[in-house]
């Protein structure tokens, strides 16, 4: 980049241009192709998440296939034979989450990862940045890699902040507003005793998300995330998870 200020007039071009995609997916490959425009790369890749922070659906830039399943397996966990994130990442301040790691300076760390992936791929910079739902949660994440020496300038950094900004303010109002539908639990007895934060927890627990990423979700500890769950069986007069499903199937 030849300007030495933030690209303001691009930056606002290319958030406008995302505004006009309105499915997830499609969304985020059209973040990761065109964001090359002001901030070029050697290779890039975005992970979408769903709940339980599991990868749903995923899209590389410049990745052998080889070199993508070598990524999941040191990044991710295999659950299902689907892959499930192992880094815990929230928003702060309504800020995103915007990272440099130079894999220069922590060459002194010499483990598999280090030697049969970075080294190999002669890796140097990645910059990575991450949206988030309602909840301060994760919910899709990006990262663009320089090969070589290939560095990213502060002034580079400095953009793909105010452009996560914009873009996680974006994914919000198109992706992640309640919506006024029909819930699962609608018109189940005892519904109308449960509380604001009962019904929250009930939401979540019908999406099949489980209590350890309800509470991350909520920003309430795992014990306060049980308790509610108990209230919410005693009220609806279940014992269990399955008791739950199965009267909620049958309503």
């Amino acid at each position: 980049m030849g300007a030495r200020a933030v690209p303001w007039k691009a930056c606002s071009d290319f958030v406008l241009a995302c505004g006009n995609i309105h499915e997830p997916y499609r969304f985020c490959v059209n973040v990761i192709e065109k964001i090359s425009d002001i901030i070029p790369y050697d290779q890039a890749v975005f992970l979408l998440l769903d709940g339980n922070r599991k990868i749903a659906r995923k899209h590389f830039v410049g990745f052998s296939e080889r070199w993508m399943q070598m990524y999941l397996n040191y990044y991710a966990k295999s659950v299902d034979d689907d892959f499930g994130l192992t880094t815990d990442v929230f928003e702060t301040e309504g800020s995103g989450h915007v990272d440099l790691i130079d894999w220069h300076e922590i060459d002194w760390i010499q483990n598999d990862f280090m030697r049969n992936y970075i080294r190999p791929r002669r890796l140097s910079q990645t910059l990575s940045f991450t949206l988030f739902d309602l909840k301060g949660a994760p919910a899709t994440a990006f990262a663009l890699d320089r090969l070589i020496d290939g560095k990213f300038t502060q002034l580079e950094v400095e953009t793909v902040k105010l452009i996560a900004a914009h873009l996680g303010n974006l994914y919000k109002n198109l992706f992640a507003r309640p919506t006024a539908q029909v819930r699962m639990w609608d018109g189940i007895a005892g519904v109308d005793e449960l509380t604001q934060r009962e019904r929250e927890v009930l939401d979540l627990l019908c999406q099949g998300i489980k209590p350890v990423y309800i509470a991350r979700k909520l920003r309430i500890s795992l014990g306060t995330t049980n308790k509610h769950i108990a209230h919410i069986y005693r009220k609806l007069g279940v014992d269990s998870k399955q008791e739950l499903l199965v009267k909620l199937l049958g309503k």
